[in-house]
């Protein structure tokens, strides 16, 4: 064995680190221990956001869907009054206005909820008179018009009525000469009536049961 000056052998000198070498050697780890606390963190994050995104997406899928089924609703509801000659179909939040009674002064007609009761406004242009169909009294035999999904504007100067007994058997279908512009209000798949100012008074007519 060959003895150095420092009385240490070459294998013995070989196996001490440098100061310089210890200290990369320290930093090398530090930077792994780094790399390795970054990946867990972004493994941790990753699941919440994970979960965030699905949510995001079932949400605009949801929200795509009741935009394709109010698409079908209003086109459908828009083809409800075909069998007129001249009609047009309202939102329920929409004012329809006409001249309903005939005096030559536009009135205006509103579907609203009073307190849990659901009925129509029609306030006469000429006398501010209000006229309440609904709102749980019965007037025309609407009593609620809570099962309304749509209403409208009729012109046409005659339509069909139809009467029906308590159990819902058609009676009698005869046609109705119409003096002025009418309301159609309806339910979705089963259809509805007329309110229409008739021989001095509003009266409903049955189409549908």
């Amino acid at each position: 064995m060959i003895i150095t000056g420092c009385g240490q052998s070459n294998s013995q000198q070989s196996q001490k680190n440098t100061p310089d070498q210890v200290s990369d050697n320290t930093q090398n780890q530090k930077n792994n221990l780094a790399r390795k606390n970054s990946l867990e963190t972004n493994q941790s994050d990753s699941l919440p956001n994970q979960i965030s995104e699905k949510s995001k997406n079932e949400s605009n899928d949801f929200v795509k869907q009741d935009s394709i089924e109010s698409n079908q609703t209003e086109k459908y509801r828009s083809h409800s009054l075909d069998g007129f000659e001249k009609a047009t179909v309202y939102k329920l939040s929409e004012t329809i206005t006409a001249d309903f009674n005939g005096d030559g002064v536009l009135d205006k007609a509103y579907f609203k909820k009073e307190n849990a009761d659901f009925g129509i406004i029609i306030k006469h242009g000429k006398t501010n008179e209000e006229i309440k169909i609904g709102f749980g009294k019965n007037h025309l035999d609407l009593t609620e018009l809570d099962w309304v999904d749509y209403w409208g504007l009729v012109e046409d100067k005659k339509t069909r009525e139809n009467i029906f007994s308590e159990q819902g058997d058609l009676l009698e279908s005869k046609d109705v000469l119409l003096q002025n512009p009418s309301i159609a209000i309806g339910a979705d798949e089963v259809g509805g009536g007329l309110i229409t100012f008739l021989n001095g008074k509003y009266v409903y007519i049955h189409q549908t049961c």
